[in-house]
């Protein structure tokens, strides 16, 4: 796995007040489930270099969107961001921009 410097970090995201710098041992799980069933947007998984801090950060970011009606509950730890939501919306109509945000 290619190390990434902290320099390289902050470089990547230059207009983020603070920088989390990522994790090299481990990777954190990434799960999302929509409790809305008229929606495409169903579920999502993917893993994240982190660390958690950032992806909370980023979730708080995503909320902002407005895109989610409702969140249900969320779930943190060292190795696992799991979120469900109540969201009305399509795939196409901006989740899933909010969605990869937080990846």
């Amino acid at each position: 796995m290619e190390s990434t410097s902290e320099t390289e970090v902050v470089a990547a995201a230059p207009n983020h007040p603070t920088h989390f710098p990522p994790h090299d041992d481990f990777d954190i799980t990434i799960i999302w489930h929509n409790i809305y069933a008229d929606s495409d947007f169903i579920g999502f998984r993917r893993e994240s270099r982190g660390p958690i801090e950032r992806i909370l950060v980023a979730f708080a970011k995503a909320l902002e969107t407005g895109v989610f009606e409702q969140v249900i509950s969320v779930n943190a730890s060292k190795h696992l961001f799991c979120v469900t939501v109540a969201c009305t919306k399509n795939r196409d109509e901006g989740v899933m921009d909010a969605v990869f945000s937080v990846v």
